[in-house]
């Protein structure tokens, strides 16, 4: 029996988190720059399926949950609800959510609950049957996640982490050195592995990003099956919709066009001998395990070298991009307001 199995035999009739939908939920998974927001669009492309904005609702509300007490009172559901619609991320959601739909959709009432109340009415909203969310960050909850939707299916998007460094060096958010980077991509496919052992085959789907690049309607055939749903035309013209999707200005770039081939390999002609060699000393052993050749032979980082890089190099690079990230400043504003008045009791 898998361990999927034996938490759908042990949910407690009597209030453990479960899933309430008939629609088996839709996760993408995958490190930032891998892809997911490019998956996401060709999947909320379909007829039947929505997929909105990252929400961040698990990595950011999940740890806070002690403060909202028992959510099966309506009062504490409801500021709840009214601290994550407050939240920048959930802003963006367009169409914005409506208080009033979103508490009279929730129909299990605990944070799960809450979870799936909001996406099945963003969901109806978009006269869909079927949700899927996207939140890089919450691929590090999946524990949770499962034990509250057993019938979750995952499609993890990965890339090679070399792209995906110097992608995520370029973006607003996230590390600003390749050490880190480089650790950051290795964590994300690890985790993914360990999730991967938990699900059957027919719950978990590695999609290459270059493949799906090349080979668009075939992997998008692919990804069908495995959802069993039916192939839709539509999913392929992702770029030509008019929905805000409010990422970064180079990602919206790339949404606004069909897959681009020429996103593959990129480190080849950007990523620096140096950066290729730290790079490969950290993650080469993964590279290899997902298919990716890496150029260099055994490459090292000495223990003086990898405190260097966390200590000296890498603070003032991630400082001045944290000055530029004026987005991040409202979103982390918003944010703290709710985290002091819940720690204030207010």
């Amino acid at each position: 029996m898998t361990n999927k199995q034996s938490i759908i035999n042990n949910l407690s009739p009597s209030g453990a988190p479960s899933h309430t939908t008939v629609e088996s939920p839709v996760f993408i998974f995958g490190c930032p720059r891998s892809g997911t927001s490019l998956l996401s669009r060709l999947i909320g492309s379909h007829p039947r399926i929505a997929i909105p904005f990252e929400s961040h609702l698990y990595n950011t509300f999940y740890p806070w949950l002690k403060y909202y007490g028992d959510l099966g009172q309506l009062k504490n559901r409801e500021r709840l609800v009214d601290d994550i619609l407050a939240t920048e991320v959930m802003r963006d959601w367009a169409p914005r959510l409506n208080r009033q739909e979103v508490l009279a959709t929730i129909s299990q009432y605990n944070f799960h609950g809450i979870v799936d109340g909001m996406l099945r009415t963003w969901t109806q909203a978009q006269g869909k049957q079927r949700w899927g969310e996207k939140t890089p960050a919450h691929l590090f909850y999946w524990r949770e996640i499962l034990s509250a939707f057993p019938k979750m299916q995952v499609l993890h998007i990965v890339r090679d982490g070399r792209d995906v460094a110097l992608s995520w060096e370029k973006a607003r958010f996230g590390p600003k050195h390749m050490y880190p980077l480089a650790q950051k991509w290795k964590q994300h496919l690890e985790v993914a592995s360990v999730l991967k052992t938990e699900l059957d085959n027919g719950s978990f789907l590695d999609v290459k990003y270059e493949e799906l690049l090349q080979k668009p309607e075939s992997v998008v055939r692919r990804i069908c099956t495995f959802l069993n749903e039916e192939f839709s035309p539509e999913m392929l013209s992702f770029y030509k919709t008019e929905t805000a999707y409010p990422t970064d200005r180079n990602n919206q770039k790339n949404l606004s066009k069909p897959p681009l081939v020429s996103n593959i390999g990129k480190w080849r002609l950007e990523m620096t001998a140096r950066q290729l060699h730290i790079f490969e000393a950290v993650a080469g052993t993964t590279l290899e395990q997902y298919g990716y050749t890496p150029q260099l032979s055994q490459p090292r980082v000495s223990a003086l070298e990898a405190m260097r890089f966390r200590f000296l190099e890498h603070p003032p690079r991630k400082i001045l991009a944290m000055l530029k990230n004026k987005k991040g400043h409202i979103d982390g504003l918003r944010r703290l307001q709710i985290y002091c008045r819940l720690r204030l009791g207010l």
